[in-house]
């Protein structure tokens, strides 16, 4: 069963899924676009399931695919204060200094997330409020986008 964490390749690119939203008769996932624009192809391989790119909303770097076999990922509304990312790479713990459409999270210099973890969700309350888009080495904070654009950028396809 694929969820929200999950490694993925494309090309010879890798990101982490950042969620699963549930459609009628498919999965949804979400992760960063970048790591997509940058492998070249639509097509994605999930542990062995193969994903197909759908949709792409370009301004807040998100790639929406469809797969099969996936666990809906809770969605909540993030709030200052401590959070996790976490992912099959690991988990990080780290603390949200703004919230928004986009959300801040300081990490801190000796655990930041590195080349393959774009697309991290974001956890509170052991709900999803976010994915990793991008990391500042200098400052030690991310740039996470939020839940509600996720599910905004997919009112169409679920």
């Amino acid at each position: 069963m694929l969820r929200a964490g999950d490694l993925f390749r494309a090309g010879r690119q890798g990101g982490v899924v950042g969620a699963f939203l549930r459609s009628k008769n498919r999965c949804i996932g979400v992760t960063a676009h970048h790591v997509i624009r940058l492998a070249g192809t639509k097509d994605l391989n999930i542990g062995g399931v193969k994903g197909q790119v759908v949709a792409d909303w370009r301004t807040f770097d998100l790639v929406y695919f469809k797969a099969s076999g996936c666990e809906p990922t809770p969605l909540g509304t993030a709030r200052l204060g401590p959070a996790r990312l976490a992912s099959a790479m690991g988990a990080k713990d780290c603390s949200i200094s703004d919230v928004g459409d986009l959300l801040s999270v300081v990490i801190g210099h000796a655990d930041m997330p590195g080349p393959g973890e774009s697309g991290t969700p974001l956890y509170q309350d052991e709900k999803v409020v976010g994915i990793l888009s991008s990391i500042n080495l200098n400052s030690g904070k991310g740039t996470i986008i939020s839940a509600r654009v996720i599910k905004k950028g997919a009112e169409g396809l679920i």
